[in-house]
């Protein structure tokens, strides 16, 4: 039998007209754009059936709206939803009711689309390479828990995630960063925005609290740290990473990132962690830490991250799975002090509750196995591969244009542009050469930028990077179109 569609459809045999009832349900319903245009409507014979009239009544119904243009019937195909203009809420109403919307989110260019360009050379940044992803085993392991699922009952757990998981995650995160914390310190979370999101709810007191955060920075930590009332200080980094003695007395929360600082890529100098770590315990400060990409590393072994310099349990320490899996993971954690747990779980159910218990539990086990080791090892010098080769062709083919800065860890670079040449007007003109870069300006409220560019690893070809760099290079000197 045809479906008959979720309309809600119903007559009152006590209300008078039953055609009418059925002409105005439906008219309605097409010009608010309920019904959209060429959606297929019931036979009447099996409408009838539904509202328990005869067919004579829905036909006559079906009729006034074919004459009125809302409905029509093609030869030997079904009725359908005339292309018609919907009827849409009064403008001046809707500009009102979008006037409620705080002012954070009213800006819409906050999600803009790229633009049409063809990229030919992709250095985007903050996206790893997935090519070499070992989907299959990660495909089995995934079905192995919904194989589980159907044969056991299991229970949600707590919002802090599966135990397993929790368990593995310290694990990794000692093995790869030597931060010290037990099982008891994780805390699972969906990516590393939402860790914010939860770190703003429990510190932040809208209009009151200040957030100091480096700029340029990571503008997705900055949002979320705005959405909760934050007054936002922007603090200047240069060559040894967020300079400390900028940040405002009236800061009690500071966001870093310390192994791989978000854009610039330099790392915070040993003498600066233990400065931010001594002032934080002078002031009172809670430290927030994004450690995003540091699995990658490049030549010697990174420096403690702050997590692992604290004694006083007053850095809370972000990860992701994003940049060493793969972005549709979902999946972050915070390496937080004990106490503060059971506060970040009340958060955690005011917003989704928990991770999905499958995908928990298959990456808990993909660490167990030793997967995710694994693809590390094996993308590691893949990374350092294409690292070495834009720095090579830059030595190459930019002497005196482009220096490459410093890097240790992660999965982009920055480029150190010739003062004669502007950053912002060499990533429009590369990017309409087919060649995607990224610049300070993109990651800056402020106007005290450092003149650089910033080249990702993730979605470029070792064999790609020298004709990139040279067409790169081009853009900087041709003072042309």
């Amino acid at each position: 039998m045809e479906p008959v569609f979720a309309l809600g459809l119903g007559v009152a045999r006590d209300s008078g007209n039953l055609v009418a009832q059925i002409y105005n349900q439906l008219s309605k319903a097409i010009l608010q754009g309920r019904l959209a245009s060429g959606t297929a409507i019931p036979s009447s014979r099996l409408l009838a059936q539904h509202l328990n009239v005869s067919r004579n009544t829905v036909l006559q119904a079906y009729s006034r709206l074919q004459s009125e243009g809302l409905l029509i019937t093609k030869a030997g195909s079904k009725t359908l939803v005339a292309d018609i203009t919907t009827t849409l809420p009064n403008s001046t109403l809707a500009a009102n009711l979008a006037g409620m919307i705080r002012p954070q989110w009213q800006n819409t260019s906050l999600f803009a689309q790229p633009g049409t360009s063809i990229i030919e050379f992709n250095f985007s940044i903050g996206l790893a390479d997935t090519s070499l992803f070992p989907f299959e085993i990660w495909r089995r392991t995934i079905n192995r828990q919904y194989r589980k699922m159907e044969t056991r009952t299991m229970e949600p757990g707590h919002p802090a995630g599966q135990p397993l998981l929790r368990n593995m995650i310290a694990k990794f995160i000692s093995q790869s960063r030597a931060v010290s914390c037990s099982p008891e310190n994780i805390f699972v979370t969906s990516g590393a925005q939402q860790a914010y999101v939860l770190l703003a709810q429990l510190f932040i007191k809208s209009g009151e609290t200040c957030v100091a955060i480096e700029s340029p920075g990571y503008p997705m930590a900055r949002r979320a740290f705005a959405a909760a009332g934050a007054i936002i200080v922007d603090v200047p980094v240069d060559e040894e990473g967020l300079i400390v003695e900028a940040i405002p007395a009236a800061a009690k929360i500071v966001f870093v990132t310390p192994t791989h600082q978000f854009p610039t890529a330099v790392p915070m100098s040993i003498e600066r962690r233990t400065t931010l770590l001594k002032l934080a315990r002078q002031r009172d400060m809670i430290i927030i830490e994004d450690d995003y990409d540091s699995e990658f590393r490049i030549g010697s072994h990174p420096i403690d991250a702050l997590q692992t310099l604290d004694t006083d349990g007053r850095v809370f320490y972000v990860g992701t799975f994003s940049k060493c899996m793969f972005f549709d993971i979902r999946t972050g954690f915070i390496a937080t002090p004990e106490w503060a747990i059971p506060f970040l779980a009340n958060a955690r159910q005011a917003l989704d509750w928990r991770n999905p218990l499958t995908t928990q539990l298959a990456l808990a086990e993909f660490m167990q196995t030793g997967e995710l080791r694994r693809h590390i090892a094996r993308m590691t010098p893949i990374y350092e591969r294409r690292y070495s080769a834009i720095v090579a062709a830059v030595h190459q083919h930019a002497q005196g244009i482009l220096t490459p800065g410093v890097m240790r860890a992660g999965l982009h670079l920055t480029l150190n542009l010739n003062k004669h040449y502007a950053a912002q007007e060499v990533c429009n003109k590369a990017l309409q050469r087919g060649v995607k870069i990224h610049c300070g300006n993109e990651f800056s409220v402020t106007d005290k930028i450092p003149n650089q560019l910033m080249l990702g690893l993730g979605r470029i070809s070792q064999q790609a990077i020298e004709p990139a760099i040279k067409r790169l290079v081009s853009c900087i000197v041709d003072k042309g179109n």
